[in-house]
C-alpha cells in the first residue's frame, strides 16, 4: 500500500484514522511510502507548509521504496511494477490510476475511506467504488 504525499497530510491536518481505514480494506497491508514523496515532503517542511513536519515525521516510520522520477507519474509506475495500491486525495492521480489498472483508496468524508477500483475494459469513465463494507 503507497502512501500519496497528499496522505500523509492526512494524518496531520485532520487526525483522520488512516491504518484503520486500509486495515478496513486491505488487512494486514504494509504501508509504504516512495523515496520520491519523502524528497517532496523535504522540500514541504523547508518552505514550513502547514502540516509537513508532521506529514514527514509520520512517514519517516513507513518502509520507503525506491523510486525513479518524480511526482505522480514515478508514484504510478511504482505502484504498476510492485502490483500495490495507492492511498491518496488527488482526484486527477486517482484517474490516472484506474486507467492504468492501479486500485486506490481514496477520502470518502472525514473519517472514512473509499476504493476506487481499475477502469472496466470497456472505457466506462465513472469510476467504481467499493462498498462501504469491503470485508463482508
Amino acid at each position: 500500500m503507497l502512501l500519496d504525499t497528499n496522505a500523509l497530510f492526512l494524518l496531520a491536518r485532520r487526525g483522520f484514522p488512516l491504518a484503520a481505514e486500509i486495515e478496513r480494506f486491505r488487512p494486514g497491508a504494509r504501508l509504504e511510502v516512495a523515496s520520491g514523496s519523502l524528497a517532496e515532503l523535504d522540500r514541504l517542511v523547508a518552505r514550513r507548509a502547514r502540516g509537513a513536519a508532521l506529514a514527514r515525521a509520520v512517514a519517516a516510520r513507513l518502509a520507503v521504496v525506491p523510486s525513479t522520477g518524480r511526482g505522480d507519474a514515478a508514484l504510478l509506475e511504482l505502484a504498476r511494477r510492485r502490483g500495490a495500491w495507492v492511498v491518496t486525495a488527488d482526484r486527477a492521480l486517482v484517474e490516472r490510476l484506474r486507467a492504468a489498472g492501479v486500485p486506490a483508496l481514496v477520502p470518502r468524508d472525514r473519517t472514512r475511506l473509499a476504493a476506487v477500483l481499475p477502469a472496466p475494459s470497456n472505457g466506462s469513465k465513472s469510476p467504481r467504488r467499493a462498498a462501504a463494507r469491503p470485508n463482508r
